[in-house]
């Protein structure tokens, strides 16, 4: 008797241990005609890709699987919009219509929920955000200063009331690997310098979580990348096919500007830097065009375009795989860095082209 019993308990725990193991993803959705479902996730270039698929029938689907932890999916029935779902090792649940993708209800994923809260903070406040802007038009149109300055005070200071209320929550839930998830599309709109005190209050417990590692891989990366510190090497190609580093421009003022043919803004930028350029040059500035192309024949062929330039031109052509692209803190272009004749960072121009005035500050002119 008392062998039966310790099977059955052995029995039971071997169970309930599966099913924290596994997920399974019950979808029941109204208005389908598709005949297949898809789970898709995000690479490293943005890009949505299948990772698994699954027969629909009746509007009902199943997806099974495992995640190490919670994660990122996306669910598309037959050619429609893809859905975001949190997936974690639970039974996860999905109701709703293919016809109103926005009002897709998930259940069952605690990372889900949480994420859910947090969108919500997020759209409050860009309600709001919306709403004084258009009471400080309203003021200006009246020419009411002393409005328009209480007005642009109260605009101003909700940024930083959604990283309260982000830091508040990720204080009081460390392990939430959704909030994590929510922090780093944070990250588009604020400088690790801004997330820092909120990335250091996640528990060691999901340090290894894919969103997790990824905020303290940039915060780490922002630290050793900043004005003052030492400029990463990087070996690239030249337009003429021969191989670059930062080394060649030892004893130099260069400036690196980053950029793509498929970027407008780049054209733009080039006709400002041949300006600075003549003008510098004599001087001892140099410049480097990096673009963060992936197809030669569109790099060589906006290369080529008038005006011509008469600095060097140079890619890895992996688009934003490339390493530079985080040596340098790229997430946007265009984008520069000027660096010291000693190879020091003494300028991130990370919006517009402050160059000029460094430089006119630089040689007096």
């Amino acid at each position: 008797m008392r062998n039966c019993f310790l099977f059955i308990l052995f029995l039971l725990l071997f169970t309930a241990c599966g099913k924290k193991d596994r997920y399974v993803i019950h979808g029941n959705l109204r208005c389908v005609s598709a005949k297949e479902v898809y789970m898709l996730e995000m690479n490293q270039l943005g890009e949505m890709v299948t990772i698994d698929s699954t027969t629909i029938h009746n509007g009902d689907f199943k997806f099974r699987g495992h995640v190490e932890y919670p994660t990122m999916r996306f669910i598309r029935v037959g050619s429609g919009r893809p859905f975001d779902v949190f997936v974690e090792n639970e039974e996860i649940n999905i109701r709703g219509s293919v016809l109103y993708p926005d009002e897709i209800t998930v259940s069952g994923s605690n990372s889900q929920a949480e994420l859910n809260f947090l969108m919500s903070e997020y759209k409050n406040i860009s309600n709001k955000r919306s709403s004084i802007l258009v009471k400080l038009s309203n003021a200006k149109k009246q020419r009411d200063p002393q409005l328009v300055k209480t007005l642009t005070k109260h605009y101003e200071t909700l940024p930083d009331s959604l990283l309260s209320i982000t830091e508040r929550f990720v204080a009081s839930n460390p392990t939430s690997i959704g909030a994590a998830y929510f922090v780093c599309s944070l990250s588009e709109s604020f400088s690790m310098a801004k997330l820092e005190s909120i990335i250091k209050r996640f528990d060691p417990s999901i340090a290894n979580s894919q969103y997790v590692k990824y905020l303290n891989d940039e915060l780490a990366l922002t630290k050793k990348f900043a004005v003052g510190s030492e400029a990463p090497d990087f070996n690239l190609t030249t337009i003429e096919g021969d191989s670059i580093t930062l080394e060649k421009y030892k004893g130099k003022y260069l400036y690196i500007d980053f950029g793509a043919s498929w970027c407008k803004e780049t054209a733009e930028r080039n006709e400002v830097l041949l300006d600075l350029y003549h003008r510098y040059h004599p001087m001892g500035l140099e410049i480097l065009s990096v673009s963060l192309d992936s197809d030669e024949d569109e790099w060589h062929d906006f290369a080529c375009r008038e005006p011509e330039l008469p600095w060097e031109q140079a890619s890895d052509l992996l688009y934003w795989a490339s390493p530079i692209t985080k040596q340098y803190r790229i997430n946007q272009i265009p984008y520069g860095v000027l660096v010291s004749p000693e190879g020091e960072v003494l300028l991130i121009d990370d919006k517009k082209i402050n160059l000029g005035n460094h430089l006119r500050k630089k040689f007096g002119r």
